[in-house]
């Protein structure tokens, strides 16, 4: 996998490690802060084994919220912040949540709206299915009669990635699987978790399947994280 490939999809890490936004029939603020024994993304250790610490700020109001994220690690290196709106609610039993976000990496002069991703997310009973399509401005380098106008294009798609939980009682178990237009990038990971008290969850990544055998070779990772409200 190429260093650009890489780099692209550790810009996409904040919507797996994002928490929900309550809704709220009137308007509420809340924020929270995490620390993790490293940054877990996708089954990945983006962080190399550094630990993370992390913090939102978000708004929300009849189903419709917004906010930031942050993280002392995102990947490769560079501190990542993100930007996120979206809405969500319920109807006959399923929950429903479409977002986008945008992230942003300062060392790599990654800026708002560069990088970023649509989520739905639905939810009924214990299951819960999630789906990430890239939606990210990719630089125009067309050798023919490129359009002045039209420098940067919309690549909508290109990379999906796609989740299947179940939750029961203290645990939680994930199916992720990424589908990517690069070469040789597609794997897929299980995740379960434990949560023995509120907030602190131990999750066991593993990836078990993969385009190069090098990364489905790769050790199961041991995370913790905690998180709390402020």
């Amino acid at each position: 996998m190429s260093t650009k490939s890489v780099i692209k999809m550790t810009a996409m890490a904040a919507a797996f490690a994002a928490t929900a936004v309550p809704l709220a029939a009137s308007a509420e603020v809340g924020a929270s802060l995490s620390a993790a024994s490293f940054y877990l993304w996708r089954g990945q250790d983006v962080s190399f084994g550094t630990a993370q610490i992390a913090g939102d700020l978000n708004y929300s109001t009849g189903g419709f919220y917004t906010g930031i994220w942050t993280s002392s690690e995102g990947g490769l290196g560079s501190t990542e912040t993100d930007f996120y709106a979206g809405f969500g609610g319920e109807a006959g039993g399923l929950t429903y949540d479409i977002s986008y976000w945008t992230y942003t990496y300062p060392s790599y002069d990654m800026g708002f709206g560069e990088l970023g991703e649509v989520i739905l997310g639905l939810g009924m009973g214990d299951f819960s299915f999630t789906y990430y399509a890239g939606a990210s401005w990719e630089e125009n380098t067309s050798d023919v009669d490129p359009d002045p106008d039209a420098a940067h294009d919309l690549s909508f798609g290109d990379d999906n990635y796609m989740t299947l939980g179940y939750g029961m009682g203290d645990f939680g178990f994930l199916v992720g699987t990424w589908m990517m237009e690069a070469d040789d990038s597609d794997y897929t990971h299980v995740d379960v978790s434990y949560t023995p008290v509120e907030n602190l969850t131990f999750t066991v990544s593993k990836i078990v399947s993969a385009d190069v055998d090098a990364v489905e070779r790769q050790d199961p990772l041991f995370h913790v994280g905690y998180s709390f409200p402020l």
